[in-house]
């Protein structure tokens, strides 16, 4: 299976594996898009973007042909609504389309997608409470035209909140830190996710530029804390009793030590989107980069979420744009009543034949000799899938071991050296198939951010994760005041893994594809 999570100016693609709640990792690639391909997630040449993933899936030996996409637009609406209880799915969605149509003046060229938060009571009525998303309907469409040309089975396409989603729910110890807002960074948008009592609750995506803040080389670190401080209002208006006090960033982490030591003067606490249990094969990747496409390749609770608007599209009886065609021969065609006519007997000569056809192979397919063949090739299907569940380990455990960073002493005596030439001291090292866990102490309460930015300076490691530190005197520390007892705190991080080299795959020439052409 393939992951593709698209922005406007990346694709990060995720190959792997999901069986019972659990994906398994093989391999990764990112594609750098030229500014224009795509605008607020619609693709402006199709046969160029087709062709550009096709180029990266070859080199990458990617020939999985089923896919998942997540995409990131500005053209996506957010709405949390009410809606009273159903009988069906279909009801519900239903409901809710006619709903977002009606709130939100959009038209039918919109594909909806929803997740049920939870219940609520209006006028002693129970309903529902829906955060619904609406994607224009010629974006997903995008999709289907690209991953046509590709021959690849696309088999659901979802708004990004919606994957990321995936993995905070699927984290137990992420409830214990609701209400918690969830922020991806990215140089050309930022979007926040608010989760309450399990649940997503609300989702804002917003695209940012260097020219909405006077070119300021600083935009990303302002436009991250300007849209982090509205939604933390935002909550605050509706919650006042239950305020948000923990911040997980992913994404671009650059500024994550600025970006903690901001939302410290608010009392809220920071830290890096951490891995699941149940995702394996994530150490020769940049986790923080990736979570999206990871995030989409989880199964969604069909209890809870419609959130494949491919799904939701069929649902709403809509069809693939790219199926459907127009016929024009210089302006309108006219057709005379007598070729009517013609058409007409002869499609009802057709269908007659037809029918008669179709019972028969019915007949034919239905035969104990064709049942028998059947279930010969579904047990022959289901052994060749355990052979590539197999083979999928051993490529992963291949590529792991081949991509694996031996710890060297020259590595440890340069991470021990950094944090000491920070006025920091090593009180232990904790070290497992390339992660680092390290605690340290400091007498002044500036050091520890120093040493934690060294660390990151070097360009060595992934995934740093830093909570902060602790004073152990019991009373809060003075910015810039030496202590006199020792200030503690904890730094992880994961050695950045060896690159594998690529063999290089024939280009072909102009000279050779001419030798073709007459």
């Amino acid at each position: 299976m393939l992951s593709f999570d698209i922005t406007d100016r990346h694709i990060r693609i995720i190959r792997g594996t999901e069986s019972r709640g659990r994906i398994r990792v093989s391999s990764a690639s990112t594609i750098d898009l030229s500014e224009g391909l795509i605008v607020n997630g619609h693709i402006k040449d199709i046969p160029k973007m087709a062709t550009i993933i096709n180029d990266e899936l070859k080199a990458r030996r990617m020939d999985d042909k089923e896919a998942v996409v997540t995409l990131s637009s500005n053209l996506v609406i957010f709405k949390e609504l009410h809606i009273p209880k159903a009988k069906t799915n279909a009801q519900l969605l239903t409901m809710v389309t006619n709903q977002m149509q009606h709130t939100m003046g959009i038209a039918e060229e919109y594909s909806i997608s929803y997740s049920i938060a939870g219940e609520v009571e209006e006028e002693g009525v129970q309903a529902l409470k829906i955060l619904a998303t609406a994607c224009p309907f010629e974006v997903v469409d995008c999709f289907r035209k690209v991953f046509s040309m590709l021959s690849i089975s696309l088999k659901s396409v979802t708004v990004t909140c919606n994957a990321i989603s995936r993995i905070i729910l699927s984290d137990k110890k992420a409830s214990a830190k609701m209400p918690m807002l969830v922020v991806q960074v990215d140089p050309n948008f930022v979007s926040l996710n608010l989760y309450e009592d399990n649940q997503l609750s609300f989702a804002r995506f917003a695209s940012i530029d260097a020219v909405d803040y006077d070119n300021s080389e600083d935009y990303v670190y302002e436009a991250v804390n300007e849209n982090i401080y509205r939604m933390i209002q935002f909550h605050k208006s509706r919650n006042p009793e239950n305020p948000i006090q923990n911040v997980v960033f992913y994404g671009d982490t650059t500024e994550y030590i600025r970006l903690t030591n901001a939302l410290e003067g608010m009392d809220i606490s920071t830290s890096l989107l951490g891995v699941p249990n149940n995702i394996s094969g994530y150490e020769n990747i940049e986790f923080q980069a990736y979570a999206n496409a990871i995030g989409a390749m989880f199964r969604s609770n069909k209890d809870t979420d419609r959130i494949n608007l491919l799904e939701t599209d069929s649902s709403a009886g809509k069809t693939d744009a790219g199926s459907s065609f127009l016929i024009g021969l210089g302006g309108a065609v006219v057709l005379s009543a007598a070729v009517v006519a013609a058409v007409v007997f002869g499609i009802t000569n057709a269908i007659n034949n037809n029918d008669a056809k179709v019972a028969e192979i019915d007949e034919w397919i239905n035969s104990p000799e064709v049942m028998e063949t059947l279930t010969a090739v579904d047990s022959t299907q289901a052994k060749i899938d355990k052979v590539a569940l197999y083979k999928a380990d051993l490529d992963t455990a291949a590529y792991n071991f081949d991509t694996k960073s031996a710890l060297t002493v020259d590595v440890l005596n340069t991470v021990i050296k950094t944090i000491q030439d920070n006025s920091c001291s090593v009180a232990e090292i904790a070290y497992t198939s390339g992660s680092f866990e390290i605690s340290c102490t400091a007498k002044d309460n500036t050091a520890p951010d120093e040493a934690v930015k060294a660390i990151y300076d070097l360009d060595m490691f992934d995934n740093i994760v830093y909570d902060g530190f602790q004073s152990n005197g019991g009373g809060e520390a003075v910015e810039g005041a030496a202590q006199e007892d020792p200030i503690t705190f904890t730094v992880s991080f994961v050695s950045r893994p060896n690159e594998v080299e690529v063999e290089e795959t024939a280009e072909t020439t102009d000279e050779t594809q001419e030798e073709g052409v007459e």
